[in-house]
Parts: C-alpha cells; structure tokens; sequence
C-alpha cells in the first residue's frame, strides 16, 4: 500500500511537470508580440557587443539577451524560437523541485510546490515572456537550494553552485540579484548561529561573487544613475502596493482570488510557526527563509521606490517565487490529507482559468493575426506603411519590412510609389489633408486592425 502512494505522488510530481510543459508549447503558435518583448528582439539583431551596448543603455543586465542571442544563431530569428528559449527556464525550474528539491524535502514537498508555482495567476504569463524572468527563477530557486545544502553539508561543490548561480542571477535581473543578497546574507546568519566552520567557505563564495560580477558594476552604477534621474513606474500607494498581490495572486475572469491565496499563504505561516515553536524543524527554519526572500525582495523595493524614485514593478517579485512555492510545499507537507485536496482542488481551477486567461491572451485578445493576413494579401512590392504612433515604431518593426516603414512626419510623399498604407492610431498626429492635395494623392478608410495593444485604422493612399 505504501508503495502504491509512493508511486502515485511520483506520477502526481512527473505528470505535473509534462502537463504544464505542453500547456506551455500550446500557447507558443502565435506572433503576439508584447512591448518588452519587442525590445528583446529589436536588441537580439544586433551582435554580442551591440547586445551588451545595447543593455548598457537600457535597465536590465545582459545575460538574458546573451542567452537568447545563442538560438537566435543556432536556430534563426523567430518569434517561437525565442519563446521557446524563454520555456526552457521555467520547465528546468519545475524539473529541478522535481529531482533536486524533492530529493532532500520529499514526494509531498515536491507535488505542493510544484502546483503552487504552475498555478498562480501570473506564472504562466512570464514563463512564456521573450523576457529574462524565466531565466532568473530558475536561477534564484537553485541558488537558494544550494545555499541551504551547503549550509547543511559544508561541501565544497555545493558553494561552488550556490555562487555561480546566485551571479548568475544577478546578470540576469536587477531584483533577482537583490534576491541574492538576501539569500547570501541569511546563509551568513545561518552560519554564524549554527555552522561556524563554514564561514571561510561563505566568505570565499561572497567574494568570488563581487569579483564575478565587477566587470558589470560600472554599468550597474549608469544605470541606477539614470534611474533616479526620471523612470515611468508609477510612484508607491496602497493602491499601487494592493497590485502587487492582485497582479501575483489574482484571476481577471474570476476576481478574488487573491483573498483565497492570502488566507492559504496565512494558514500555512501559521501551521509552520507551530511545527517550528514546538518541533524546532529545521526544515521549518527553512521555509521561514524562503518565504522571506520574495517578501524582503518586494519590501526593499518598495522602500526605494518610496524614498527615491519608483523603481519597483509587480512583476519583479516574479524571480522569486519558486521560493515562496517551496515554501508553501514545506509548509503544507504534513496537512491533514483533507485540506491537502482541497487546496489542490482551489490550485487546480486557479491554473486552469490561468490558462484560459492565456491562451485569450496570447490568441484572441489583439487584431494581429487579422493585420498580418490583410497585409500578406495587399502589400505590393512598391508600397509603404507609415504610423502615427511614432513611439510604437519598434514594435512595427518586429512585423512589417524596415525599409517601407515610415513615421508618418518623416515620409516623403513626392516619392515614386503605387499605394501607402497608413496605420491611424487615434489621438496622434494627423495626416494633412492640404499634403495629400498638393501631391495628388486621395485616402480612403480599409477597416480597424491592430498590433499588441495598439488599434488602428488603416487607410489607403494612392494617386487619384
């Protein structure tokens, strides 16, 4: 009998990961391209060098483009070839709960964490993201394991790969590498409580850290620079501080989740405060850390967005949240079987409206797939596109050919062409009426399309 459990939480553990794996290939088959994912692949054109320029400029470490930049020279660029790469990540993130983490916590820490991470409301979102969040939970979530298995094992190896991934992580996102410090800290205070043999190994790990990432520093240093001097994020209220719970925790199709997620978050503190003020778990102290770490993350950020200038995100937490899974599964190992199904049961229909969220999201909420196919029929080889919207011009480029691609200020009329497609965005520029006179051209309305979140009419203009 006991053999048979075993068995089936093995498959409850494998099945979980193949069934979200495929969940996320079936989103992949479209050319929904979002804003920063677009920036993702404007930078991935350029070589090594231009791609770390390029970062340099921007507000984010470089590793994730380098890391995205290797398919787009193994396997071409494309869309799905990225999305792809941004798969990878969060697959070995539940890959690695599913071997390394469930080797040392157990079966049932394992399944709980798993369905925790696969199915909040805004994981599934980020593991397909163009963007570098996959790639730092994947990192943070092995950083942290192995910052407790060197704390546990003084092993060499051990502190070896809690340090390349805790720099990793750091090269990889701004908050992830605040994740780090967080978990490098609590391992010192661990050690120094508990294991103080370990510290000269801590503190060869700290300093290989800071020498792994000083080639990075100065750039760090810009860009922090140029954040305080003026960045979009809004600034900290309540209100902007409640939607980093609804972002985290909430459904849009079935709203309130986030209350359901907080008295289960609050129930399994509550079950691990106990299990450690009675038993003194070590596992306990553990799931304590974890569960710190995101919230510590976001705290921190908050404190600097309020006392300089906005610079935290919702979605920054997004790194760490493998950790705060973990420490769910930790939590809730030893529940009353009653309550473990359901929760499950709760986690199970939130990831499947999550997915339906999704796959609207990704397939049916934008008119792209309707722009593509009116352009694939009508564009000839002499006609341009030119756009009001002169900022979302990146963005167009990831969609129409470059060079008959125009804002609408900087075209040329007078030119030799047979039809120019103009894509009206409202409340921007106008097209001159007295011009297209001057020029002999007419215009008339084809119909309303759209790019990303972008709606637009589309115009003919030929000659009369």
């Amino acid at each position: 009998m006991e053999k048979l459990k075993e068995n089936v939480i093995k498959i409850g553990i494998w099945g979980l990961v193949c069934f979200f794996t495929v969940l996320y290939i079936s989103l992949l088959f479209n050319h929904n391209i979002w804003t920063d994912e677009a920036f993702t692949l404007q930078l991935l054109r350029g070589n090594v060098k231009e791609i770390i320029a390029g970062t340099a400029a921007d507000v984010h470490p470089p590793l994730y483009y380098l890391y995205a930049k290797l398919f787009d020279v193994i396997c071409g660029s494309s869309l799905i070839v990225q999305k792809i790469a941004a798969i990878i990540p969060m697959v070995a993130t539940l890959v690695f709960i599913a071997t390394v983490i469930r080797k040392h916590f157990g079966d049932m820490t394992s399944f709980l964490s798993l369905l925790f991470l696969s199915c909040i409301p805004c994981s599934m979102e980020f593991a397909l993201q163009v963007r570098m969040y996959s790639l730092a939970l994947f990192f943070v979530t092995v950083c942290a394991m192995y910052a407790y298995l060197a704390f546990l094992n003084g092993n060499k190896k051990e502190f070896l790969i809690f340090a390349l991934s805790g720099v990793a992580a750091a090269y990889t996102h701004y908050f992830a590498f605040v994740s780090i410090i967080i978990i490098t800290g609590m391992l010192l205070l661990a050690i120094l409580i508990w294991r103080r043999e370990r510290v000269v190994l801590w503190l060869i790990s700290a300093v290989s850290m800071v020498v792994l990432y000083l080639p990075w520093m100065p750039f760090f240093v810009k860009q922090v620079t140029s954040v305080e001097q003026g960045y979009w994020i809004p600034e900290i209220t309540a209100e902007v501080i409640w939607s980093y719970f609804t972002w985290t925790f909430d459904l849009e199709l079935v709203p309130g989740m986030v209350f359901v997620f907080l008295i289960i978050l609050k129930g399994a503190s509550t079950y691990n405060t106990i299990k450690l003020a009675k038993y003194k778990e070590q596992d306990a102290i553990y799931a304590l850390l974890c569960m710190l770490v995101p919230t510590l993350t976001t705290v921190l950020g908050v404190l600097l967005s309020w006392l300089k200038t906005p610079i935290y995100r919702d979605q920054y937490v997004f790194p760490s949240l493998a950790l705060l899974a973990l420490f769910f599964g930790l939590s809730m190992k030893d529940a009353k079987k009653s309550i473990l199904v359901m929760v499950s049961i709760f986690l199970l229909f939130v990831g499947a409206v999550q997915y339906k969220e999704c796959f609207r999201q990704e397939y049916r909420s934008t008119y792209v797939p309707q722009t593509e196919a009116f352009f694939e029929e009508n564009l000839g080889e002499n006609d341009f596109i030119i756009y009001n919207w002169e900022s979302f011009g990146f963005i167009y480029e990831c969609y129409f050919p470059e060079e008959r691609l125009e804002y609408l200020e900087r075209f040329d009329f007078s030119q030799d062409f047979d039809t120019v497609w103009f894509l009206r965005t409202e409340w921007m520029p106008e097209l001159d009426a007295a011009l297209l006179e001057a020029n002999g051209l007419e215009m008339n309305m084809i119909g309303h399309y759209g790019i990303e979140h972008n709606e637009f009419d589309i115009y003919k203009i030929d000659r009369k």
